[in-house]
């Protein structure tokens, strides 16, 4: 299952982030974890606060994980978990040019009986020259946050007016939020990546059609 941890930073120690990479590679060389993959590190615009994506196959090995690994840090000031289900992966139409296009996170709060359907539209969403969905999920985190996107626009102004006038009129569609990622690393290779992308896809994607960096999630 895919997994977001929301790392809080603490005032002052904006160089987790910086830190954190290298001990997730440590831990990743040391082969020590066989039930949780680490797969990206990625922090939002307005805030220092770090998300780490991972994948967990045993719900069990969760918590050590985190208490052995993350939560023993300086700087961390506390620690939640989103969890992603039935992601989508989506194929990046050609109409999208790769290199000129920025990537936010947006989530959806939505009525309980159109949640469904929200998901089903967005799943079948067609991309234009401002913006396309690259990555989809349910997270049924909360009250305000059923549904997590990621969407590729040329800027917050074109994000912003997508989100307006394409998700927020979706019947159903109760709020939404959204954010710029402004940096990220990843801890697997691209061809971990690509495979693990393909995993949760019928249609594959070869090496030259997929972006490793347009899928990033952060919150």
């Amino acid at each position: 299952m895919m997994t977001i941890l929301m790392i809080d930073v603490e005032a002052g120690k904006e160089d987790l982030f910086e830190r954190l990479h290298p001990k997730l590679n440590e831990i990743k060389l040391s082969k020590k974890l066989h039930e949780i993959q680490v797969l990206y590190l990625a922090r939002c615009y307005t805030h220092e606060d770090i998300s780490l994506m991972i994948d967990v196959k045993d719900p069990e090995t969760l918590p050590p994980f985190v208490i052995d690994n993350i939560l023993e840090m300086d700087g961390v000031w506390d620690l939640r978990t989103i969890h992603l289900f039935n992601p989508n992966f989506f194929k990046i139409p050609n109409i999208i040019e790769k290199g000129k296009y920025e990537r936010f996170t947006v989530t959806l709060d939505v009525k309980s009986n159109k949640t469904k359907s929200v998901f089903s539209y967005l799943q079948k969403f067609a991309a234009t020259e401002e913006a396309a969905i690259s990555f989809l999920a349910y997270t049924f985190y909360a009250y305000d946050n059923d549904i997590i996107l990621t969407l590729l626009a040329k800027d917050i102004v074109h994000a912003g007016k997508f989100v307006e006038e394409k998700i927020r009129p979706i019947d159903g569609v109760i709020d939404t939020l959204i954010w710029q990622t402004k940096k990220w690393e990843f801890i697997i290779s691209k061809s971990e990546w690509l495979s693990y992308v393909n995993y949760y896809r019928e249609e594959k994607l070869s090496d030259d059609e997929f972006w490793d960096d347009t899928y990033i999630c952060a919150c």
